[in-house]
């Protein structure tokens, strides 16, 4: 019996060092994400997370690699608390494939992936600018007339979705500021005159949306509180202003000749 308890407490024991030596080396490490798992050229992507051993010396730095390795974007963030943040915008031209981001702070390390999806592209021209319209079945919408009202800041695209036979598809609407924009908000975005919910997102540039269309819809209304029109209208009358003032430095320098 003895040498049956002295085995026992040596197992206890062992098991004791083990569980420890193996708390000590487990890394507190960082934890990331990013806000989607696949993108299209044009989005933003945003790599948020938390390191959980703050190291003051070093900030986290962010290493982005394109589907054959190379290096396709590099940030270094300052901790605010344990939080850090680093956001990007994907190129037109950025190639589709499974994307590597690895994180390091110190000796803490850790890796995600993301996905970029290169679909087909449409434009939309509205005033001397466009709206891109990107999606693996944007060929089955069809954008037609466009019409901008300045009393309730809003531009009604006419769309054709006959060829849509099944569900729905993603559309994604990549849309200048300079067309239309909601400082500090949102666009409104209705289907038919229906409220629809879309993923909105914003860069310096553009806003993007990611909405669904399905068979049916014939007009797609975007509302927020500034839209082109009013620099349009602001180019016009430069515009005629400079003519005026050419036509009376003409006549102005007739006169003075026939004298």
């Amino acid at each position: 019996m003895r040498w049956l308890q002295a085995v026992i407490f040596l197992v206890l024991l062992l098991v004791t060092v083990s569980m420890n030596s193996a708390l000590a080396q487990s890394p507190q490490g960082i934890s990331a994400t990013a806000n989607k798992q696949s993108y299209e050229p044009g989005d933003k992507v945003i790599i948020t997370g938390t390191v959980q051993q703050l190291t003051n010396v070093n900030p986290v730095t962010i290493i982005v690699r394109n589907p054959i390795g190379n290096v396709y974007e590099v940030g270094q963030v300052t901790l605010l608390n344990n939080i850090f943040s680093h956001d990007f915008v994907l190129s037109d031209d950025v190639q589709g494939g499974l994307y590597t981001v690895n994180i390091r702070q110190g000796s803490q390390t850790t890796q995600i992936q993301f996905q970029v999806t290169v679909g087909q592209t449409q434009i939309i021209p509205i005033f001397g600018s466009d709206i891109k319209v990107r999606g693996k079945d944007t060929n089955l919408v069809k954008y037609g007339n466009v019409e901008v009202a300045t009393a309730d800041n809003s531009i009604a695209i006419q769309v054709d979705t006959s060829k849509i036979q099944n569900g729905s598809i993603t559309e994604e609407y990549q849309i200048p500021k300079q067309v239309i924009d909601a400082p500090g908000g949102q666009l409104d975005i209705k289907e038919n005159g229906n409220v629809v919910d879309c993923v909105q997102t914003e860069t310096d540039m553009e806003r993007i949306l990611d909405c669904p269309m399905s068979y049916g819809i014939k007009e797609l209304t975007l509302t927020g509180t500034v839209v082109i029109p009013e620099f349009g209208i602001s180019m016009l009358i430069l515009t005629l202003g400079t003519t005026m003032a050419i036509i009376i430095f003409s006549q102005h320098r007739l006169r003075y000749k026939f004298r």
